[in-house]
């Protein structure tokens, strides 16, 4: 999920108030909770502009750190105006089980271009292994089930890493690890478009006589040339470094 400020930017947490996804620029933490922007100038009754100033001197200033320990000990404050909620769910147990059906656990989240994503992939992936030829048959059939297998324990670290990002705590999941390690080979979004536009590219010619997905399967050993050009690539900026 992005910051819902700087689209661009992954979040690192959540504001506890109104649950929106922040990256570590609008953070605005005040002992162990984090707020947003909005939110801290309005529960230490600042102005609109003043968020900011506000924050600064919760750090500083023994007004505004007296302030902010009674926000953080009461858990609660009166709202000025009207608070902005993101939708999503946090239970991580009901986003495991509604992950289990292709799609929905991304939805449970509100995440609804992953969940179209993940229906495309998974119905790429099955697709593929109906149309293939012996060779790659039991390739692509085992990456459409670690792909189903995938869903539901990424909806459930999505759910948890918001529901304890409202409590103040920054949870660090194993999928926020994989999207660091991809982003030494350019970033999951970038490789997983690749892909999408090759796999779309394939089905077409295969649904014009052009070339037969059965054909393409006889090419999956190229999978692994790929996989130890990755690996030796590595290995080369680990010394370098």
């Amino acid at each position: 999920m992005n910051c819902a400020l700087h689209p661009d930017v992954e979040n690192t947490a959540f504001c506890i108030r109104c649950g929106k996804p922040l990256c570590a620029q609008c953070v605005r933490q005040i002992q162990s909770s984090i707020y947003c922007e909005n939110c801290l100038s309005e529960t230490l009754g600042a102005s609109g502009t003043g968020a900011g100033s506000a924050a600064g001197a919760a750090s500083t200033g023994p007004t505004a750190s007296s302030s902010a320990s009674s926000l953080s000990s009461s858990g609660s404050a009166s709202s000025s105006g009207a608070t902005m909620h993101y939708a999503g769910g946090s239970s991580p147990e009901a986003a495991f089980l509604l992950g289990l059906i292709p799609g929905v656990g991304a939805i449970y989240n509100a995440e609804y271009f992953k969940a179209a994503l993940h229906l495309l992939i998974f119905g790429t992936l099955v697709t593929i292994v109906d149309s293939a030829g012996r060779n790659s048959e039991t390739l692509f059939g085992l990456l459409a089930f670690g792909f189903y297998a995938y869903m539901p324990f990424e909806a459930f670290y999505t759910a948890k890493k918001r529901k304890l990002a409202r409590e103040g705590i920054n949870l660090i999941t194993p999928f926020d690890q994989l999207n660091e390690q991809m982003g030494q080979f350019g970033g999951m979004e970038l490789w997983g478009g690749i892909g999408l536009v090759l796999a779309g590219m394939l089905f077409l010619l295969d649904n014009f006589h052009i070339l037969s997905l059965e054909q393409v399967g006889r090419f999956w050993p190229a999978l692994l040339i790929l996989a130890g050009v990755a690996f030796i690539s590595r290995f080369r900026k680990g010394n370098r470094a």
